[in-house]
């Protein structure tokens, strides 16, 4: 299925990224598919979604998914929130308000004849979508419709060295990933495909964190982890890498956050995804994460109108 290419610019300039949107579906095809809005990590942006040769936009539109990553504040063209670098706690939620109305825009634009939205969010970008799946059960007259999100490699048990590391570093530390890795545990290169030791070797698709995200990904967001999981009321997604070098993947760990989700969520597939370190998505096994994704997708699309898949 052939994709039409095109970037964006949302909430007045304040979100920027990345789209692929199928082409016209050949008679015969199933109906609509949902949204997918791809949300990125720390250090990254929407491109990092779309790496030439290994793009999941581009493997979403193939598969007949309207595809989007967004730029969250501080990354490429979205400006930066006004946050103290060392505030630890609001930036999370504040990306999710500006993220909630920039996929209002979306919706309004690309909605037509699609079921809804699923949210794909990656490491501080799974925090995130979590805030924002909570933001938009409080919002019950929502201008889009949430069909359920996709969250890994977010966790809430770091190993120390992870804390010392974000909580001591400059701003601009962290911009060459060789440097993190000076202080952090290196994850086996095993997980790791071709593509992704040579970016990390270059450098390249890497840029310096917001450091008020980084201070509450161990600060903020460990204090409240359990209370925003608590209030995602769409099915959910989750999967922490067994090898995860920045999240102890502890299978306790992973229980415990699969029994938050479950306070209201309908439905929740919580696990550990074997080989794999940090950025599923991107490991040596990555496609098989993906399109993990894709059918977590289609089930949530399927139970728009048939809510019964949701059950036991």
């Amino acid at each position: 299925m052939s994709a039409t290419r095109h970037s964006l610019d949302l909430a007045a300039g304040r979100i920027t990224g990345l789209a692929a949107v199928p082409g016209p579906a050949a008679p015969g095809t199933a109906p609509g598919k949902p949204l997918l809005v791809f949300v990125h990590g720390g250090g990254a942006g929407a491109a990092s979604f779309d790496i030439p040769g290994h793009s999941q936009l581009e493997e979403s539109a193939h598969n007949g998914f309207p595809a989007f990553a967004l730029d969250r504040p501080g990354a490429d063209g979205s400006p930066l929130l006004p946050f103290a670098p060392d505030s630890d706690a609001g930036l999370m939620r504040a990306n999710a308000e500006l993220l909630h109305e920039a996929i209002a825009e979306l919706w309004a634009e690309h909605g037509r004849e699609h079921p809804g939205v699923v949210v794909v969010g990656c490491s501080i970008g799974g925090a995130i979508t979590l805030y924002l799946a909570a933001l938009w059960a409080e919002r019950a007259t929502a201008a889009w419709p949430l069909l359920g999100v996709a969250v890994a490699d977010i966790g809430q048990v770091p190993p120390p060295g992870v804390v010392g590391a974000w909580d001591d570093g400059p701003l601009t530390d962290y911009g060459d990933p060789a440097q993190l890795f000076g202080r952090v545990d290196v994850p086996p290169m095993w997980t790791l495909p071709d593509y992704v030791r040579a970016r990390f070797a270059t450098g390249e698709g890497f840029q310096p964190p917001v450091r008020a995200e980084v201070k509450e990904v161990i600060g903020g967001w460990l204090r409240e982890w359990d209370k925003v999981a608590a209030a995602v009321t769409v099915p959910t997604h989750y999967r922490l890498g067994s090898l995860d070098n920045l999240w102890d993947p502890a299978p306790e760990h992973v229980t415990a956050f699969a029994a938050a989700l479950r306070t209201r969520s309908p439905y929740v597939d919580a696990a550990l995804f074997p080989g794999s370190s940090h950025v599923v998505a991107n490991s040596v096994a990555g496609y098989e994460y993906r399109f993990q994704v894709l059918g977590f997708a289609e089930r949530c699309a399927a139970a728009s109108t048939t809510p019964e898949l949701l059950g036991p």
